[in-house]
């Protein structure tokens, strides 16, 4: 555009005119030279023609400065449109870039609530679930015990079972949701190895029984007795296993098995298998089975039932330890779920607390509540029936209160040792109770208080012990985790008193 512009200035009337003039000067003035003979002319004619031509290459220098400052000009005009151009079209693309992040940040508050409703659903889900399933599971152990009639326990049995598959599935579910949110935390913390791997043994050692499988596990003779690590979800790793291997097992053996591989100064590496004659995996699903939600088929599904969250959790929650998950399996022939993962050692006064801990809670339990008083608040009729029939029948002395405020009064009228004090209750929650009996004076005070509750959000044991409660049981709980926690709180409290009040 600019050089288009330059060449039609210069080829402009004006300034090829004066060329033209200037050309056609200095050839008749050459020619007039040439032919002339009278020396006084040619000299004055001479002085006339170079002014003349002075004069006409001043002007077209001029004109030729002028066409070049106009084209200068054109040119700088020209930049100055395509800047402007160049601005507005950036403040379109950032008013567009604008709306684009607004709309981002929108979307991302949309599913930031649409999250949090999700995980205030599936905590309320969990409760409403977990609390029936409390007196359900309560009472059919309970009734368990005093049954004689041989059909009447097996169907007690498959009651119980019923129950513990519920909760297994919604259990799955919310680890799902936990995983899928990015919100598991994991503890180190001291504990004794086969303890933890003979609890699952135990657990599942009916179901294989009932399918006449041959069930068994084998711990390495050099593992250390105590580790610090995460014992609960360790646990649920080798449950999700083994309930799945006895799941897909209908004859021969299911086997777990814990092997050292690696030590160091302070740390231990751990290879654990979970071995089976089942059904076993073809080749193309091997990997799959560990995708959320997947099964090997659908008939498999239909068959065997399940959420296919599983494995997938057992390998998120191994991976997230700095661990590694393995298959080994042979369609028809069974299946090797192998998981290695890396667990601290301890000091040996550490070990000596954990093994004089285990040894204490081995001892069998009978009568031990024998002149303790117990206040359960508890809103619940079921599960206020079964708290009593279970530490009834341990001797504890019990009263009971619907929520919190009725609490207070009974606590206001007589002395208790223990309140067992559920969460969730009308008129005044656990929270609020909790609080302004800690702000009580004297012994009236420092009673242990035991949070009992469905609610299994993240942090739950954390808020129970920032607001002055000594421990927590979750929903549904089982005769001997009740009693084993009243038992170790009130050993504790009672100890700190007769230590304070040692002369």
């Amino acid at each position: 555009m600019a050089i288009s512009t330059f060449k039609r200035r210069v080829n402009s009337v004006s300034v090829m005119g004066t060329l033209y003039l200037l050309v056609s000067l200095i050839v008749l003035s050459y020619g007039i030279l040439l032919f002339t003979g009278n020396p006084e002319f040619r000299t004055w004619f001479s002085l006339a023609s170079a002014i003349t031509i002075l004069t006409l290459c001043y002007i077209l220098v001029r004109q030729f400065r002028n066409a070049l400052k106009a084209k200068e000009e054109e040119v700088v005009k020209e930049q100055a449109s395509k800047q402007e151009q160049l601005h507005q079209m950036l403040d379109h693309k950032n008013k567009e870039l604008n709306g684009i992040a607004q709309e981002l940040v929108k979307e991302r508050g949309n599913r930031e609530s649409s999250e949090k409703a999700k995980q205030i659903f599936l905590v309320n889900i969990s409760h409403e679930i977990r609390t029936p399933m409390n007196g359900i599971m309560g009472f059919a152990q309970l009734l368990e015990e005093s049954l004689i009639d041989e059909d009447h326990h097996e169907s007690l049995q498959m009651i119980i079972k019923s129950a513990d598959q519920l909760m297994a599935i919604l259990n799955d579910i919310l680890d799902f949701s936990r995983l899928e949110a990015g919100d598991i935390n994991f503890q180190n913390l001291p504990f004794a190895l086969k303890d933890t791997v003979h609890s699952i043994y135990r657990m599942m050692e009916h179901g294989a029984k009932c399918k006449g499988l041959d069930f068994s596990y084998e711990i390495e003779d050099t593992l250390p007795e105590v580790l610090s690590g995460d014992a609960v979800r360790l646990g649920q790793i080798l449950l999700n296993l083994t309930s799945n291997a006895i799941k897909f097992t209908e004859k021969g053996e299911v086997k777990i098995s814990l092997k050292l591989v690696a030590e160091q100064e302070d740390r231990v590496s751990i290879a654990f298998k979970v071995q089976d004659t089942g059904i076993g995996i073809p080749m193309n699903k091997q990997q799959k089975v560990f995708d959320f939600f997947e099964q090997v088929t659908n008939d498999t599904s239909r068959r065997y039932a399940g959420t296919g969250l599983g494995l997938s959790i057992v390998k998120r929650l191994v991976e997230l330890q700095g661990g590694e998950v393995a298959l080994d399996s042979v369609l028809g022939r069974g299946s090797d779920f192998q998981f290695r993962m890396d667990f601290g050692k301890v000091t040996d006064e550490l070990k000596t607390q954990v093994m004089n801990t285990r040894r204490r809670l081995q001892q069998t339990v009978i009568q031990n509540g024998k002149g303790i008083k117990v206040l359960i608040v508890e809103d619940n009729p079921i599960n206020q029936l079964l708290v009593i029939k279970l530490l009834e029948n341990q001797g504890y002395e019990i009263t009971v209160a619907g929520n919190g405020r009725i609490a207070l009064e009974e606590y206001e009228k007589q002395a208790f040792d223990i309140i067992l004090m559920d969460l969730q209750m009308p008129e005044l929650d656990g929270y609020e109770t909790t609080r302004i009996i800690r702000k009580m004076e004297g012994d009236k005070g420092d009673i242990p208080i035991v949070a009992m509750t469905a609610h299994t959000i993240k942090g739950e044991l954390e808020k129970c012990v920032s607001i002055g409660m000594n421990d927590y049981i979750s929903k549904p709980f089982n005769a001997s985790e009740l009693y084993q926690k009243v038992e170790m709180i009130i050993e504790k409290a009672r100890s700190i008193v007769a230590v304070t009040n040692k002369p």
